[in-house]
């Protein structure tokens, strides 16, 4: 059955430019051309190149967006459409083997390809149905999840990852201080810079961070000094789902504590995983009797549904949602008949997914204490059985000291417990030899009530147990003499909570607690804080109160050294504190506004303050706030103070100034943040950069924002950064033509990548330049080209199409030249447009009224 396409002639030009060009054009649309008849639109327009049905999509190369079932898989991928061997000649698409491994579809093994670089969509042995939209440039396939490798939620295949640009970079955040005091007539200026710095030559990445620090008074003078804070390389394995790293680093693993060292770390690295599989979620099984629909919901709200064949089945890639309550599972068989059941969902910090490794070995040298023999070497494996258990396993080797450890986590429908005991064996003061035990217990727990137990955690340790780094700073204070203080040392107990109910439009509650107790002096640091939160008509307000008890001042007025405590001499020490803040939000003009008041009230001290904040401009670039506040000490009464700061985000980073009094001192002060990035195409100056950044390369682009860029826009030369990226998860990179250079157009506004972590992408926009010219032109019987012929220009490239009334829309390279116009194969279905551009002349558009001559 042939449809065919009515309407006046003026209104037929848009449908053909917009419909009649899709390639996936349907079976049953038919472009008549005895619809133009008596028409300029028709003369002698040759509509069988738009007469192309599904199955006969012209052969050809195509650059397309890859969707498998409605999910975006490739961006501007070439597709080439070849003819297939059935006898109406139609065509298929050939998929490149990157966009079948990225779309995980099933081959089978006998599959051979007919052509080298790709593999028809006939030859991958699964029914996939398909259809090339050129309209929106997109090549759609659907294929049933039969015909698919299970990957997890998130999958990216590796060959995706990008491990960037061979680079250098520098970033610095430096703030500059002029300080005065009225009292004692002191002036101080005061440097301060951070650096981080760094370069990539393909995975293998350097990294230096530091900080420099000037200083300069009336008093002692000036002297300045440079801080090598770490130095490392690292190189992700992505075979292992790993990061290897050499040189100043830290342990990671919360079983053991963090350790600074000085040596080689090779650790599982999950941010690798898709999201599918990172953090903790169990699995789901159970049986379906027909292909059924399985619902997954969590506190009432749907997380996950997928469709499942007959029999037992088993979702791994729930997303970790952890803390929000139990699973409650629906089968809805082909039937209508349900089937519900509840799969309990509670984690602690080491409960690991089902099926997950995580591993860390570290080995080096213990920073800070390289005056006694400080050489070590761990390592921690983490394995998750099965939805109810983790185990975990450790041990912590150096110069007479050995810790292991072993323990695990146990999930169950009453909360998730975790359990952790840890052996330790050293050398301690005057070369005697203490052993000892840590056992650590946690539980976690969310309520059908919402009331959330995040964390309640007990550890008690025998007076013999030592951490390794107690050790090193007993054994260096003894052959030193230099004092050495910990929270750790000869700890006995330890206990914390954390608490919170959300309560509706009531707000939410929390409270936090923490009690620790030791062998060596009896002493107790307690520690509670309650807190409330809220919101009315967009006003929110937080209430807190909170108490501290130790049974002396600090806990760092002892050293390790120090002679028993005194219990006769013991000083008990309360403080407690009360806050209470308001924030109120408004619009002044276009800058966004917001009051805040802030109370707080302790013992000797409170004050009160109130402050104006805002941001203005073009993506709020320009941000400020005012403030002036009030404090009453009981012994030192009461003072004023006043202040101010600005910041404005630029292309090449951000300017700060700011500005405070008292009532015996004055600061001000300058700060600025950026980076530099030294890369093949020359050196490109942007805003202050995380670890992961793209340097995007876009020709000419000049002027053109950076979506999410901080201010930052594509330079003279044609680069820009973007400040951050997330590794290895697909990454949307945009440009804004809005200030772009009127004779550049981009080819595409945006572009995917997904980055190694560390790595500097580069990403390239391909660009026109040329004058917009529009041209409207007639044929020498004064009728005017068809609408929809082919427009080339002198190179062959095309530039275009005619459109309506016989009016061409190019833009042009050179100040003068030809264009081809062509809607027919006939020597009498082409014509030449010669042009010549006004000089020195700047329009963003030219029109001009030219005759397309006929040889």
């Amino acid at each position: 059955m042939k449809i065919f396409l009515f309407n006046r002639p003026a209104g037929f030009g848009l449908m053909v430019c917009v419909t009649a060009f899709s390639a996936a054009a349907r079976a049953d649309y038919y472009f008549d051309p005895a619809l133009l008849q008596g028409s300029a639109y028709g003369h002698g327009l040759d509509l069988q190149r738009f007469n192309h049905t599904q199955d006969s999509v012209p052969a050809g190369e195509y650059v397309l967006d890859i969707y498998l079932n409605n999910q975006l898989i490739r961006q501007q991928e070439k597709i080439e459409l070849i003819a297939s061997a059935t006898p109406d000649n139609a065509v298929e698409p050939c998929l490149p083997f990157e966009v079948v491994r990225a779309s995980a579809i099933r081959t089978r093994s006998s599959a051979a390809s007919s052509t080298p670089h790709c593999l028809r969509i006939s030859e991958t042995g699964q029914k996939i149905s398909w259809q090339v939209d050129i309209a929106k440039l997109r090549l759609n396939m659907m294929i049933p999840q039969a015909g698919l490798y299970h990957a997890p939620r998130g999958y990216i295949p590796v060959s995706e990852w990008d491990a960037g640009e061979t680079a250098l970079f520098l970033r610095h955040n430096t703030n500059f201080y002029h300080t005065e005091n009225t009292d004692s007539h002191l002036r101080y200026d005061y440097l301060w810079s951070n650096i981080n710095g760094g370069f990539n030559i393909g995975l293998w990445q350097f990294r230096h961070q530091g900080n420099l620090r000037y200083a300069d008074d009336n008093q002692t003078g000036s002297h300045y000094k440079y801080n090598a804070v770490a130095t490392a390389i690292q190189r992700p394995l992505p075979q292992f789902e790993s990061v290897i790293a050499f040189g100043d680093n830290y342990t990671n693993s919360s079983l053991f504590g963090s350790l600074s060292f000085n040596g080689i770390k090779l650790n599982t690295d999950q941010r690798m995983w898709p999201q599918g599989k990172r953090g903790y979620a169990p699995e789901v099984r159970g049986v379906a009797t027909t292909t059924a629909r399985v619902v997954v919901r969590q506190q009432g709200k749907v997380i996950y549904e997928t469709t499942v064949a007959p029999g037992a089945f088993v979702i791994n890639d729930l997303y970790n949602t952890r803390g929000q309550g139990d699973l409650a599972v629906d089968v809805i068989e082909a039937n209508g008949q349900i089937s519900s059941f509840t799969v309990p969902y509670s984690a602690v910090p080491d409960s690991v997914r089902p099926g997950n490794w995580n591993y860390e070995l570290a080995m080096g040298y213990v920073r800070h204490y390289y005056s006694v023999e400080n050489k070590f070497v761990e390592g921690v494996l983490q394995r998750g059985m099965s939805n109810t258990l983790t185990a975990n396993l450790g041990s912590r080797l150096a110069d007479d000291y050995q810790a292991f450890l072993l323990g695990g986590v146990m999930a169950t429908s009453v909360g998730a417990f975790g359990l952790n005991t840890v052996y330790s064996n050293a050398r301690v003061e005057n070369d005697d030899n203490e052993q000892g035990w840590r056992i650590e217990a946690s539980y976690s727990k969310t309520f059908t009530t919402g009331t959330n137990l995040v964390l309640a955690a007990y550890r008690y340790s025998t007076s013999g147990y030592r951490d390794l780094q107690d050790v090193l700073g007993v054994r260096r204070q003894q052959k030193n003499s230099v004092a050495y203080y910990s929270d750790t040392l000869h700890q006995r107990n330890n206990f914390s909570a954390t608490l919170s109910q959300p309560m509706g439009d009531w707000g939410m509650v929390s409270f936090t607690g923490s009690t620790s107790d030791y062998y060596s002096d009896a002493s107790r640091i307690t520690q509670l804080q309650f807190g409330y939160s809220n919101s009315w008509r967009n006003i929110t307000f937080n209430l807190s109160a909170a108490r501290q008890r130790s049974s002396y001042a600090s806990r760092y007025d002892t050293s390790v050294n120090d002679q028993d405590f005194d219990r006769e001499n013991q000083r008990k020490y309360t403080e407690n504190t009360l806050s209470l803040g308001i924030s109120i939000p408004f619009d002044v003009g276009a800058s966004r506004t917001q009051l805040n008041l802030d109370m707080n009230r302790s013992r000797d001290v409170r004050t009160a303050t109130v402050g104006i904040s805002g941001a203005t401009g073009e993506n709020s670039a320009t941000s400020w706030a005012v403030y002036s506040g009030l404090e009453r000490d009981k012994h030192d009464g009461s003072s004023a103070t006043w202040g101010g700061n600005v910041e404005q985000r630029t292309a090449v980073g951000a300017l700060r100034g700011f500005a405070s009094r008292g009532s015996d001192y004055q600061q001000y002060g300058l700060g600025m943040s950026g980076t530099l990035v030294a890369h093949r195409g020359g050196i490109t100056a942007g805003p202050y950069t995380s670890d992961t950044f793209a340097l995007i390369e876009a020709p000419g682009a000049r002027g053109a924002a950076v979506r999410n860029g901080q201010g930052a826009t594509v330079d003279y030369f044609g680069y820009a950064l973007l400040p951050s990226m997330t590794p290895y998860r697909y990454n949307t990179v945009s440009l804004d033509s809005g200030n772009m250079n009127a004779e550049v157009e981009l080819q595409s506004g945006s572009k995917r990548i997904v980055p190694y972590a560390g790595a500097i992408s580069r990403v390239k926009f391909t660009t026109t330049s040329g004058k917009a010219a529009l041209i409207n032109t007639t044929l020498p019987d004064g009728d005017q080209p068809p609408m929809g012929a082919d427009v080339t220009d002198g190179h062959g490239e095309s530039v275009g199409m005619v459109g309506q009334g016989g009016q061409i829309y190019a833009r042009l390279a050179e100040q003068s030249g030809v264009l081809f116009v062509q809607w027919g194969q006939k020597s009498t279905q082409r014509c030449q447009v010669w042009y010549q551009l006004p000089a020195k002349t700047h329009t963003p558009l030219y029109q001009l009224t030219l005759p397309c001559r006929q040889e």
